[in-house]
């Protein structure tokens, strides 16, 4: 691992590259830069610890960030909720309440005093949000203070203070009780001058709920029992009280000057205190440079990790990344019990940790970093622990930690296709072998259950995980197991079974489910044509809503619930099954809809969980269940797809004809080395002739198909060599070998603009 200027471990880990020229280096960071008070609270993320600046429960505002940290917390997957207890129904620590529990501690919440009069808690007047820092600025008593929040490599929170007037600032705080479900209250508090700290340890049991009926009601211990908080600054502290409250906390409070040179506070939480003071003091001792260090990680990971992305709307770029940052930010690697792999999380908001149903795509996504090995795989192997707790047909449980997970089962089917797409993306068996010999190989023994069509996918790769991985037994038993043979029967049976132009669905209302059949391979294209032209795009019976798509046709809005009126997943599931049906113009229509509505909101990115019926957005507000729209722009929009073991990089466009050009750089490791083969767009109208040019550099596989989107129309003018035989609707396809550097220019009639294709 790389060490940054203060020699702490950096997270950012850069491959080897070749080939191609690297994107250009931008400062993603600035680019992000959002203002978001009164809006939104704040969210920071490190490995372990995490902070939320303001309270907006579900949207609505309960409290503002001022001045200090206010709810920086620790959260390692020891436990999910307030309490720590032993259930054999979920293992130690998982609890059904208080999966916020942090907003039960108060940690420094500043009073700035001008000439001896005091301003409490005062609210910034700016609240700029950046993955790597969130800058506050204050009008206080007539003095100007800034404020910038980060979170260290080490894991330590930060807040660098300045004003232009000396001033004083007091900080107070408690321990962590939880009213009400708290039963003993043992934290301790103390003023270590020697090291310039407030040492609180805090402890303490509390009601808890390991199961989901809440039948099996406890004493746990408290989610921090014996952890030491640490407080300190670059100041001498001063003025220091602690006394024990009415609710049994230890309340403290404690002095630093201010002035235009300075003073930072951090806040580190540990097992062990000296290993909190040591973070604290190694942050301190260059508090600056451990900003700029974070500054420097965060736009390492955006700049060399990830595909570039370019295009005529920048919208869509803001959107693209700030999915993309939050993605990254999530990622945890605990290396102990059960999380021994490094994965990606959904929600700072109620569900830290990964969830099985989100894993489906956010597992896709990690397939597109450059370091799968860090950013990939452990998104897939990460559920293994919880094989004995299985049951038929992949069922595992939604959650996990340490040594707890949620009593709540579901399917892992289509984790197997996204262990497939990795594979494909790297040609490593060894990582086929971690997956199925001793995971999906008796996982699945019983069945796969459907997921909305994809056990059928998920047997196929089956069978061909059990080829190279040389599993003895008979690898035709996977398509056996499905009922590969009846597939196209029960498609049949399916389609208009209930509602005219539509797939599957129930009688009492037509919800959204019908739409997530078609990203399985075999659906037929004409079906997903007629079914996205008669309910997708259609705006008075069908779903597109003001927040496309809804989760429920309009037409049956009085059954909608009402704060899942649109959610991400859904829409993911939906327009990526336009994409691989080649329903181009409806599938864009549907995606920039979305994109703009969903994901935009007061001229910034914003990933809520939901949006409401109202509408509004509901939920947590950086989610990261929206992953999945990632995949609409790099394989839906772009079009892009590569296979390692068969050495083929594949460009399936479906540019929106009103962008004129886009330009992506695809990070590819080849032979222990990553490329980054460039491909461009362009698009240029004439009269009523559009011609498009797409072009690949640097691309280091021997095999490129390009095939370009005819927009619903007919083809004018191409080069000669192009095939119409399997390219599906509205595309033609070129194949080439050994063409490191290719240009294809088409000229193409489109479709009238009028017609959904």
């Amino acid at each position: 691992m790389k060490k940054n200027a203060l020699g702490m471990l950096c997270l950012v880990i850069l491959p080897a590259f070749a080939g191609a020229e690297l994107p250009p280096y931008t400062d993603y960071c600035e680019m992000l830069s959002q203002e978001i008070q009164g809006r939104k609270h704040a969210f920071l993320a490190g490995n372990l610890v995490y902070y939320v600046g303001g309270r907006y429960n579900c949207w609505k505002h309960r409290g503002d960030e001022t001045i200090g940290l206010t709810q920086p917390f620790h959260h390692d997957l020891r436990g999910r909720g307030f309490g720590l207890a032993q259930h054999k129904g979920s293992g130690y620590g998982h609890d059904f309440r208080g999966w916020e529990f942090y907003n039960q501690a108060k940690v420094a919440f500043g009073t700035v005093i001008v000439g001896g009069k005091q301003y409490p808690y005062p609210v910034p007047a700016s609240m700029q949000w950046r993955p790597d820092k969130v800058i506050c600025k204050y009008k206080v008593g007539g003095v100007n203070i800034r404020e910038e929040k980060f979170i260290a490599a080490n894991d330590t929170a930060c807040s660098i203070i300045t004003s232009d007037t000396p001033i004083k600032l007091r900080f107070d705080g408690h321990s962590l009780v939880i009213p009400k479900l708290s039963i003993d209250r043992t934290s301790r508090i103390r003023f270590d001058s020697t090291n310039n700290t407030v040492h609180i340890t805090e402890g303490g049991t509390v009601t808890t709920h390991p199961a989901g009926d809440r039948s099996d009601t406890r004493k746990g211990k408290l989610i921090y029992d014996g952890m030491s908080t640490v407080l300190s600054s670059s100041a001498k502290l001063s003025s220091y009280t602690a006394s024990r409250d009415s609710e049994g906390r230890q309340a403290y409070s404690f002095e630093v000057p201010c002035d235009k040179k300075g003073v930072a506070i951090t806040w580190a939480m540990d097992d062990k205190y000296a290993a909190a003071v040591k973070a604290a003091k190694s942050v301190l001792a260059d508090y600056t440079g451990a900003l700029s260090a974070k500054t420097k990680a965060t736009n390492d990971l955006l700049n060399c990790q990830i595909p570039y992305f370019r295009c005529s709307d920048k919208a869509i770029v803001d959107v693209y990344y700030f999915l993309w940052a939050i993605y990254l930010m999530y990622y945890i690697d605990v290396q102990k019990g059960w999380e021994m792999y490094p994965h990606t999380q959904t929600a700072v908001n109620n569900f830290l940790g990964m969830h099985r149903y989100d894993a489906n795509f956010q597992i896709k996504v990690g397939g597109w970093t450059a370091d799968k090995k860090r950013y990939a795989y452990g998104n897939v192997l990460h559920w293994k622990p919880l094989l004995p707790y299985a049951r038929g047909a992949g069922l595992l449980p939604d959650n996990k930690g340490i040594a707890w997970f949620s009593p709540v089962w579901g399917t892992t089917t289509e984790h197997v296709i996204g262990a497939w797409e990795i594979y494909q993306h790297t040609g490593d068996v060894k990582f086929l072998h971690d997956c199925y010999d001793d995971y999906f190989k008796i996982l699945f023994k019983d069945g796969l259950a459907g997921h909305w069509g994809c056990n059928y996918d998920a047997a196929r790769y089956l069978r061909q995980m059990a080829i190279l991985t040389g599993d003895k037994d008979d690898p035709d038993r996977w398509p056996k197991l499905v009922g590969m043979d009846r597939r196209a029967a029960s498609l049949k049976m399916a389609w208009e079974s209930r509602h005219p132009k539509f797939f599957g669905g129930s009688g009492k209302k037509l919800d959204w489910s019908g739409f997530a059949y078609m990203r399985n391979s075999g659906f037929p294209e004409d079906w997903a044509y007629e079914m996205t032209r008669a309910w997708a795009v259609d705006s008075k019976k069908g779903f597109f809503w003001k927040i496309p798509l809804s989760t429920t046709a309009i037409r049956d809005f009085d059954k909608v619930s009402a704060n899942f009126t649109s959610t991400p997943d859904t829409n993911y599931y939906a327009i990526i099954g336009m994409y691989k049906c080649r329903v181009g113009r409806n599938a864009n229509l549907c995606a920039l809809a979305h994109l703009k509505s969903y994901n935009t909101r007061w001229g910034i990115p914003i990933a809520p969980e939901a949006w409401s019926k109202k509408p509004l957005p509901w939920g947590d507000q950086y989610s990261n269940f929206n992953a999945g729209k990632i995949l609409l722009i790099l394989e839906g929009i772009a079009g892009l797809g590569y296979s390692i073991p068969n050495s083929t990089l594949t460009v399936c466009d479906s540019m929106p004809e009103q962008w004129g050009s886009m330009e992506l750089r695809i990070p590819m490791t080849v032979k222990g080395k990553t490329h980054w083969p460039i491909v461009r767009y362009k698009r240029e109208k004439t009269g009523g002739v559009v011609r498009k040019t797409i072009s690949v550099t640097g691309n280091p596989l021997a095999n490129l198909k390009i095939q370009p989107w005819l927009e619903a129309g007919s083809v004018v003018n191409a080069p000669e060599g192009y095939t119409t035989k399997n390219q599906g609707r509205n595309h033609i396809g070129y194949n080439f070998k050994g063409a490191p550097k290719t240009s294809v220019t088409i000229k193409i009639k489109p479709g009238n603009p009028g017609l959904n294709n």
